[in-house]
Parts: structure tokens; C-alpha cells; sequence
């Protein structure tokens, strides 16, 4: 068993590198602010698939037109005529690579949000906060200068 030193510096070290529950971006020049969730993305896990409604809703169309391309995919497989263990092979590639997407946008989907919303002209609300700025390290975010 662990000394209580040790296990208090590691409990004290994983409390110093988490990161807060969301960060605020302003519009620049304006008073709009928004919340972005610094967790996973339950929206685009759940619903990427909708034909990337949500990617083009955050503002991330390339995202949104991958989706679509994959239903361009999955017409394209259902008009090919295909012996059954093909089509059931193609079915279940497709649905891994929707699978595997969609995991990925539930994890990355927010720095992807944060960095398109930065390139769009969006600033930090509070870029000298401690948690602001462990996940603008975390996330690799370029931030302009004010």
C-alpha cells in the first residue's frame, strides 16, 4: 500500500490537470457569449449520424459533409448487387466506420467547436483563468492576442 504523501501528491496532481466543466467564448465585438462543454459531445455521438445536422449546426462543415458522404456510401453499396456474405461484409464495415466517427466526434467534437468558433473570430471570455488555460494547453487552442 502507497504512503498517504503519495497517494495525496498524486490526488493533488490529477485535481491540478483537470479541467473545468466548460469555458465561455465572446463574440468579438459584440455581447453574445457561449458555454462550450470541455467533456464529451453527447450530441454529435447520438445524432452525427443525421446526416451531419449537428456538425453544420456547430459550425463544422467539413465534418458534416464526411457524414453525408458516408450515406452517399451506403446508397451507393445498396445499389450494388452483392452476394449476401459481400453485402454483409459492406453493412458491417459501413456501420464501424459510422461507429468509429462518431466516438471520435463525441471525444474531439468540442475542441473542434472551441477551434472553429477561434478561427470564426470568437475569443476566450476569461483567458486568464487557471481552468481557461489548462484547456486551451489541453486542446492545443491558438489564441490571438486582445
Amino acid at each position: 500500500m502507497a504512503p498517504a504523501s503519495t497517494t495525496r501528491r498524486r490526488a493533488s496532481r490529477a485535481e491540478a490537470e483537470k479541467l473545468p466543466p466548460a469555458i465561455r467564448l465572446r463574440r468579438k465585438g459584440g455581447n453574445r457569449t457561449k458555454r462550450l462543454s470541455t467533456g464529451f459531445a453527447w450530441d454529435l455521438f447520438l445524432f452525427a449520424g443525421l446526416f451531419g445536422i449537428p456538425q453544420f449546426l456547430r459550425r463544422l462543415p467539413q465534418w458534416g459533409a464526411a457524414v453525408l458522404a458516408l450515406w452517399c456510401v451506403v446508397l451507393v453499396v445498396g445499389r450494388i448487387p452483392l452476394t449476401e456474405p459481400a453485402a454483409r461484409a459492406a453493412d458491417a464495415a459501413l456501420f464501424a466506420i459510422f461507429l468509429a466517427l462518431q466516438l471520435w466526434l463525441g471525444f474531439s467534437g468540442n475542441r473542434l467547436t472551441a477551434k472553429a468558433l477561434l478561427a470564426r473570430g470568437w475569443a476566450l471570455d476569461q483567458p486568464g483563468d487557471l481552468g481557461t488555460r489548462r484547456v486551451v494547453e489541453r486542446w492545443k487552442l491558438e489564441i490571438a492576442a486582445r
